[in-house]
C-alpha cells in the first residue's frame, strides 16, 4: 500500500508549511493526483486521516482531484489528453508519444489558520 507512505510524506509536507506560516491549525489540504499515478485516492484519504488522529493535524480536510493525463505525440509534436482507453494521438493517429502530465502527486494548497490574525 504506497498510499500509506505517500500519506506520510503530504503530512511532512504540510507540517512544514503549518510551521512556517505560524499556523494555530491546518484547515484544508489540497492534493493532485495523476490518473496515472496508481494512487487510490480513498486508501490515500484513509491513510492521511490515520496519520494525522491525534496530531495537530487532525481534522484538517484531505481534498483530493485529479489531474487528467496528456501526452505529446513522437511523430507530429502534438500535445493531447490521453483517452485512457486509446493513447493513440488525436492529430495523427501516431501510438508513439511521451506522457507529459497526470502521473504525479503533489501538494497543490494548504490552507492554514492563524489565531493571531484571526484569518485563513
Amino acid at each position: 500500500m504506497h498510499e500509506l507512505g505517500i500519506a506520510t510524506r503530504i503530512v511532512e509536507i504540510v507540517k512544514q508549511a503549518a510551521a512556517d506560516n505560524s499556523a494555530d491549525r491546518v484547515a484544508t489540504v489540497t492534493v493532485e493526483i495523476g490518473r496515472l499515478s496508481g494512487v487510490d485516492s480513498e486508501s490515500l484519504e484513509f491513510s492521511f486521516a490515520a496519520l494525522t488522529k491525534g496530531t495537530e493535524l487532525e481534522g484538517a480536510r484531505l481534498i483530493v482531484e485529479e489531474e487528467r493525463p496528456r501526452a505529446k505525440c513522437r511523430q507530429c509534436g502534438g500535445e493531447y489528453e490521453v483517452d485512457l482507453s486509446d493513447f493513440r494521438c488525436r492529430a495523427c493517429g501516431s501510438s508513439s508519444f511521451d506522457v507529459i502530465s497526470g502521473m504525479d502527486v503533489y501538494v497543490k494548497q494548504v490552507e492554514v489558520e492563524s489565531g493571531e490574525e484571526g484569518r485563513s
